[in-house]
């Protein structure tokens, strides 16, 4: 809001000489008009002419002015934003592709794969969480889009929330909500190798978190707009 009112008020006195020298073009043509009788004619029209289109092309100029103004920040604005999007695209994909390693069933280096063995204990079947083989499907859908980026800023900041999302159901729904229904049934249900196991890859997976949010926060200060996420609830001890 203030910087709005700033940039309003530096243009409206951008344009305060203009309006003063148009009143004062327009008051001397006035007094020609009331002079006409004790002027020659051909001074007359020439002064009275050319004073019209002075104060004419000037208040083209005051128009036309703000229009131009607008338009050249607006074009900077965006070239600016854009090269930023460049910028910062590589080191955003590759936090993606560090996430991918999160949910890749395969790999035995995650959250899910800590509590695979828990979920078959008959005490936490009623556990719901999603399945990390379904949600892998939707993240290799999205690896495919990663690859169609145009190189603006409004395709990054679309990216951008796209991977949020997925990050946040993944978080909420694999991660978070589980273990805290784990926690509702009964910590001292949980065997001790489980939670050794989970306790590690918790400290990886918050390191990521971590890394990734503080990388949001910078490029949200240099676009001077949220595009990042800037929280993801962490999960609680088991």
């Amino acid at each position: 809001m203030s910087t709005v009112t700033a940039a309003t008020k530096g243009k409206e006195s951008k344009l305060v000489p203009l309006a003063v020298i148009i009143a004062a073009l327009t008051g001397l043509l006035i007094s020609i008009i009331a002079a006409r009788a004790s002027l020659p004619a051909n001074l007359y029209y020439v002064a009275v002419i050319s004073l019209l289109v002075t104060i004419f092309a000037l208040l083209i100029y005051g128009f036309l002015a703000h229009q131009i103004y607008d338009f050249i920040k607006k074009r900077r604005e965006i070239m600016k934003c854009n090269a930023l999007a460049r910028k910062y695209f590589g080191e955003f994909k590759h936090f993606t592709e560090i996430f991918g390693e999160f949910v890749n069933q395969s790999r035995s280096d995650n959250i899910p794969y800590a509590l695979k063995d828990l979920f078959g204990n008959p005490a936490f079947r009623g556990v719901s969480y999603l399945r990390t083989d379904d949600f892998y499907n939707l993240f290799n859908c999205y690896k495919e889009r990663l690859k169609r980026f145009d190189r603006t800023k409004e395709d990054f900041s679309l990216l951008v929330n796209e991977f949020d999302s997925i990050l946040d159901i993944y978080n909420k729904h694999c991660i978070v909500e589980p273990v805290r229904e784990i926690r509702a049934i009964g910590r001292e249900k949980v065997d001790e190798q489980t939670k050794e196991n989970y306790k590690k890859q918790k400290v990886t997976y918050e390191r990521f978190i971590g890394n990734y949010v503080d990388f949001g926060k910078k490029r949200n200060g240099e676009f001077g707009e949220r595009i990042f996420r800037e929280y993801f609830e962490m999960p609680e001890e088991l």
